[in-house]
């Protein structure tokens, strides 16, 4: 039996999803790949992470063609790590713009933005639309493209509601922002508890939460 298989017995459910992960600017292989990855995992979902290479959903080289490669193959559900960004990479192409592009250029797609574009050290407050970090990347992705709450982009919490539990202010307005702009339907929750152990702090503080 593979992992999945021993997992979904276990739980006596199609409970176990595995992401595939695609490094579309390393050149024509990763995308020739995609066929096999999706065959031997039987993979639901494409895992991509724009800041490492420095690329851009729009980007007709690297980006469009990996989105066409996605339907193609008809796994047309693209998880995007945004936010959080790392070892001092250009955070503006962490920031959430380009999936405000492509998501109106796809709508056969869904488009998970992991994290909801969320960074650290930007302090989050109403929303502003000069903001070029944080979740109003997101937001104003959302707003002037048109995507609305019945679209095909979702803001996902992995991570991000680790970070915010203890500051319920800026919690506050995260969570109001994507419901006003996205809403319930359109979030999702996550908890990267691979990285941080059990996740019932997490679970106890969001229920408290208001």
């Amino acid at each position: 039996l593979t992992g999945i298989e021993i997992v979904n017995r276990l739980a006596d459910s199609e409970r176990l999803l595995i992401h595939g992960i695609v490094v579309p600017d390393r050149g024509p292989e990763q995308l020739e790949g995609m066929h096999a990855l999706k065959e031997e995992q039987k993979i639901a979902a494409w895992k991509v992470y724009t800041q490492f290479g420095g690329w851009r959903f729009d980007d007709e080289a690297i980006g469009i063609p990996f989105i066409e490669k996605a339907r193609e193959l008809d796994v047309k559900l693209i998880c995007a790590h945004k936010g959080l960004s790392q070892f001092g990479l250009d955070p503006s192409v962490s920031s959430a713009d380009d999936i405000g592009v492509v998501a109106p250029m796809f709508p056969d797609v869904n488009f998970v933005v992991y994290h909801s574009g969320f960074e650290v050290n930007v302090p989050e407050g109403p929303y502003d639309p000069q903001a070029i970090q944080g979740v109003d990347t997101l937001v104003r992705a959302v707003l002037e493209n048109a995507i609305g709450k019945e679209g095909n982009v979702y803001a996902e919490l992995g991570s991000t509601w680790r970070f915010l539990m203890t500051r319920p202010d800026a919690a506050a307005h995260v969570v109001g922002k994507l419901l006003l702009h996205l809403g319930e339907d359109r979030i999702l929750w996550g908890t990267d508890s691979i990285w941080y152990g059990s996740p019932q702090d997490q679970i106890s503080a969001f229920r408290a939460f208001e």
